[in-house]
């Protein structure tokens, strides 16, 4: 399956070892920004925000439909 002359692998230079640390480290904290962001639009919302929020889906279903309708024809 493999050849009986593999060659080891090369060592990394100190500068490729700390480039690939430094992308680790962005890669890192990138998903601890959208596991910190992600948290906070599950937390739980004001009851007043929520009524203000349903009643803003509300019209806006409402006229949503009212300009796919045909009503303003009539």
């Amino acid at each position: 399956m493999f050849s009986a002359r593999l060659q080891p692998r090369k060592p990394k230079s100190i500068n490729a070892k700390k480039a690939e640390l430094v992308k680790q480290r962005k890669r890192l904290k990138a998903a601890r920004v959208r596991r910190f962001y992600g948290a906070q639009s599950r937390q739980p919302r004001p009851r007043q925000n929520r009524i203000g929020s349903a009643a803003a889906r509300r019209d806006a279903r409402a006229l949503s439909r009212m300009r796919y309708s045909n009503a303003w024809l009539w």
